[in-house]
């Protein structure tokens, strides 16, 4: 197996590891967005991708890849094969028709995932309104929809423009750093996932932080796979997945990665992204 991190060059980062090549194998590019931990990613889908190898006889090249434009570049040069997305992007690039759902992720916990809008316990902010020439925190545009593109939306709902509202806004690496620095009052607003405030290390910045706005459930990450793949080989991929995670161990190694297992997509169209697409292309603010 062959793994790799690829980012974009304003980035410079690029993290390499090789395993032992399967012999005759046919290789599938699998692209896994980083959000800013690329290591880490790296080394918590490892094991899946490894049983994947073993289960299907396909040499499996794991790339942990930065921002989605470049997935979108690579699908439509097919030099990727299956891609984790945020579903705002596959519903995004739905008239694009470079790639199709293929396997809706679980999360490991029962709860609405979303984009909230996170300032200290402790401050003056009690509603979006009262953070007018104060600072907001977003995630870099094509890193995550639900920390950039997803916020505009509901922000603009309220009848704000957010480049004109607010003093600045700033883009730190990650989801956690922002919820860092609400959490220690070095900024005075951010986006984050709510996902992220159910995780046991979070707990202490959880009870130094207060959610004053939040979007309607976005939907979970979903694997996509581009139109042209072999569906045989799709097949024995996907059932090689769903039956992993259906088992004890592979229960164990989603559990790191925060899914409790996959599942069949049941439709394409996801009517709240759909609607804060919408939003977007009003305010001339949907992605290029």
């Amino acid at each position: 197996m062959k793994n790799s991190s690829v980012f974009p060059v304003l980035i410079i980062l690029s993290i390499f590891f090789l395993f032992p090549n399967h012999s005759g194998a046919i290789p599938v590019n699998i692209a896994i967005p980083a959000n800013g931990e690329g290591m880490k990613m790296l080394l918590s889908w490892t094991p899946l991708i490894k049983h994947l190898e073993e289960e299907t006889n396909l040499e499996i090249n794991l790339i942990i890849i930065r921002d989605h434009k470049t997935i979108k570049e690579e699908l439509e040069r097919k030099n990727y094969d299956f891609a984790l997305i945020d579903p705002f992007w596959l519903e995004y690039w739905e008239k694009t028709d470079i790639c199709l759902p293929f396997l809706e992720t679980v999360s490991n916990k029962s709860r609405d995932f979303s984009s909230i809008l996170i300032v200290h316990k402790d401050s003056i902010f009690r509603k979006l309104e009262d953070l007018e020439n104060y600072n907001l925190a977003l995630t870099v545009p094509d890193d995550s929809a639900s920390g950039f593109y997803i916020p505009l939306a509901i922000i603009f709902t309220k009848g704000i423009n957010p480049f004109l509202f607010f003093k600045s806004i700033v883009f730190p690496e990650t989801f956690e750093s922002i919820l860092k620095g609400v959490a220690y009052g070095k900024l005075d607003s951010g986006f984050i996932t709510s996902n992220l405030l159910y995780k046991m290390e979070n707990r202490k910045y959880r009870d130094e932080i207060r959610i004053i706005m939040k979007s309607e459930p976005l939907g979970e990450p979903i694997i996509v796979i581009r139109n042209d793949f072999n569906k045989e080989t799709m097949n024995k991929i996907r059932e090689a997945l769903i039956n992993f995670s259906n088992s004890v161990g592979g229960k164990e190694v989603l559990n790191k990665i925060g899914l409790a297992g996959f599942k069949i997509p049941e439709n394409n169209t996801n009517n709240t992204l759909s609607r804060y697409l919408h939003i977007l292309e009003l305010n001339n603010a949907s992605p290029e």
